[in-house]
């Protein structure tokens, strides 16, 4: 039997770019000297922020002349779109203060920057050695054990782009420096500028080592996963230090640590010592930390005074969803290019109006209530976005979140109060657009009778009745569906192009069509008992 050990899959770790050191001069004196510092980019302006956000997929007025499908896909990478909101230059502001704040006390070539950063790591407990050596006793340091970083937290709404605007940030700055002469000078080290980890779902600080030290083997090939955590049986204890110096070693720029919300559901005294261990981060190895989570997460984040004080270093970032004003529309009319149907429809104030009334304003749901608005269009063969389309997708896609989405609009203080816990859940538009793409392919099957002719054969032939909306039951009519029962029973008996009658069932109209010869799908829309999907989404659009 091997002994050899399983090493853990690779966790899908937020990665950004490797590069090269390339120093540059900055405008702020207490900068300079500090290669951590000078070999990032340049401090942007805003103009220059709002350039270098900003993601506009491709999109040309000729690609609503494709085929559906074709068009289906575009919808799916229009979803990448990225417009920069002032909330957006703000963050990044904030990211570029905290990351030069923080390495200003962190220069590796500062005199006496080693003996006191080993002092700092001691002062966590750290072992002697890897494997198994007690615990040396924390040590004095001879330095003063000061920190210039500056974290924040970032609480919101799930779905208003917390997330994905503190990714876009990042990815503007290198993920890993690797640095090898300094204005001459041989400086040989790998850079760390900066880390996103999402919150164990178990809100464990071991768990949150653990993914720390597979991340970074990840990103910079190195070994500390199994030299620190697989060393007999491990404790929390014995992890914290070691994070500590990993973090030091590689002059972590700063942690972020998404999912923070996840802490509520953490055992005992689990979130107080999760939000300690964050706070320990700062102060003892001057590392800023940004703790990003829905309101769930604001009852934690009060009950720790400590943390509450440190995460407010450049104030905390409360992220509301959007008001109905100018910026909104700025948003809209970003967004509203991005059109695949084959009839433009041109924005207007009442199709602004609604599509914030259905999204309160969270752009997760206006992005996908619009895009999916394009999907039924299409789909339907009406091939243009209207109120009543964007009204019944987002009745039909967002159920889930309809309690937080009404209080919302209702405006009721204290209702919100009491769902101010609740998370919204989001909306999976790639699923929609794959079972959208899966219905086409199998309307097209049953429209080509030659294609399915060994589907036929072997009497496993779709029954056009199962297939159903991904987000409407049977009962509500969606994509595909067929007629009710006592929708057929106000209907002629008589049926289009067919005597039918009610003592005829559906395995003799079956057999008569296979003798003609027709597909089975088709002698059951000549006689009356199938109804085309186009028609109910084009009811629901007028309606």
């Amino acid at each position: 039997m091997s002994d050899k050990r399983v090493l853990p899959l690779p966790l899908p770790v937020f990665s950004g770019r490797t590069e090269m050191a390339v120093y540059r001069d900055p405008p702020i004196p207490h900068y300079r000297g500090n290669p951590l510092i000078e070999a990032l980019p340049s401090i942007w302006t805003l103009t220059e922020a709002t350039r270098l956000l900003g993601h506009y997929p491709g999109h040309d007025d000729q690609h609503r002349l494709l085929p559906a499908e074709v068009r289906l896909h575009l919808i799916l990478n229009a979803v990448q779109f990225f417009e920069p909101l002032p909330i957006h230059l703000d963050l990044e502001q904030r990211f570029s203060r905290m990351i030069r704040m923080g390495y200003q006390a962190r220069n590796p070539l500062q005199q006496g920057f080693w003996r006191e950063m080993h002092q700092r790591v001691q002062t966590l407990g750290v072992p002697d050695t890897v494997r198994g050596a007690p615990n040396a006793q924390p040590k004095a340091a001879s330095l003063p054990l000061r920190s210039t970083a500056m974290g924040f937290t970032i609480l919101g709404l799930s779905g208003v782009g917390k997330s994905t605007a503190v990714e876009t940030i990042l990815s503007l700055y290198p993920q890993v420096l690797y640095h090898g002469k300094y204005h001459g000078q041989d400086f040989n080290w790998v850079q760390l500028v900066w880390l996103k980890l999402d919150c164990p779902f178990d809100g464990s600080i071991k768990g949150l080592c653990l993914n720390f030290f597979q991340a970074v083997d990840h990103l910079i090939g190195t070994n500390y996963y199994e030299n620190y955590a697989r060393q007999g049986r491990v404790t929390t204890d014995v992890l914290i230090p070691y994070v500590a110096r990993v973090g030091s070693l590689h002059g972590l720029g700063v942690l972020v640590i998404d999912e923070i919300q996840n802490l509520s559901e953490a055992k005992s005294g689990g979130a107080s010592r999760m939000l300690n261990f964050l706070v320990q981060l700062v102060n003892t190895i001057g590392v800023p930390v940004v703790p990003i989570g829905t309101y769930k997460a604001l009852p934690l984040l009060r009950g720790e005074f400590r943390q509450a004080r440190r995460g407010s270093g450049q104030g905390d970032l409360v992220w509301d969803r959007m008001a109905e004003d100018d910026i909104w529309q700025l948003f809209v009319e970003s967004l509203w290019r991005y059109q695949y149907v084959r009839h433009v429809t041109k924005l207007t104030a009442e199709l602004s109006h609604v599509l914030y009334d259905v999204s309160q304003g969270i752009t997760d749901f206006a992005v996908k209530a619009y895009l999916l608005a394009q999907v039924r269009a299409i789909t339907s063969g009406k091939e243009s976005v209207t109120a009543g389309l964007l009204r019944s997708v987002a009745a039909d896609s967002f159920r889930l979140a309809k309690p937080v989405l009404d209080v919302l609009r209702q405006g009721d203080r204290q209702a919100l109060a009491r769902l101010e816990s609740r998370d919204v859940c989001p909306v999976d538009l790639e699923a929609h657009v794959q079972m959208t793409l899966g219905q086409l392919a199998a309307r097209d099957a049953y429209a080509h009778p030659a294609q399915s002719g060994a589907m036929e054969a072997n009497g496993s032939e779709l029954d056009p009745s199962t297939s159903v909306s991904p987000t409407r039951s049977r009962s509500k009519r969606g994509v595909g569906a067929s007629l009710t029962d006592q929708e057929h029973s106000r209907r002629p008996s008589g049926g289009i192009g067919s005597n039918t009658t009610p003592d005829r069932s559906l395995q003799q109209v079956v057999a008569e069509g296979h003798s003609r010869p027709t597909t089975a799908y088709e002698a059951l829309r000549q006689a009356g008992l199938v109804k085309s999907a186009c028609e109910f989404l084009e009811a629901e659009a007028r309606s």
